[in-house]
């Protein structure tokens, strides 16, 4: 008895098709679960890419906080240069002059310029 198993390819085709649908119905199944398969990799990539930001930028501002208390600078100098910083930009706002202008010309972020520019707006009206 000659007992030879022999598999066609029409049959090695169903199998292939067969092994394809359950793997996608699997992915399907991951993806409606709210578990993202490659996504968590790219955003956890992002993430620390940010994260090195921050630390490059912390790092930077603790060299400048070591600089001014090597020059003597105390605390009440710091908070009258921000007091000074703050007060021209007021003024320069008072002016008419645009966000933009008032960050670059005062050395205060863009988010600051923008909210005393709209106190000075609203002090005007």
């Amino acid at each position: 008895m000659d007992a030879s198993f022999v598999i066609t390819w029409k049959e090695l085709l169903i199998a292939g098709i067969i092994v394809l649908a359950v793997y996608i119905a699997e992915l399907l199944l991951l993806m409606s679960s709210g578990k993202s398969i490659g996504l968590g990799f790219w955003r956890r990539r992002a993430e620390n890419k940010e994260l090195v930001e921050l630390k490059n930028r912390l790092a930077a501002l603790e060299i400048r906080l070591a600089r001014l208390e090597e020059s003597g600078d105390s605390a009440d100098t710091l908070g009258e240069i921000a007091s000074n910083s703050y007060g021209k930009a007021f003024n320069l706002a008072k002016q008419g002059m645009d966000v933009a202008q008032v960050a670059a010309t005062c050395g205060i972020s863009r988010s600051e310029a923008e909210l005393i520019v709209a106190m000075q707006r609203n002090h005007l009206h």
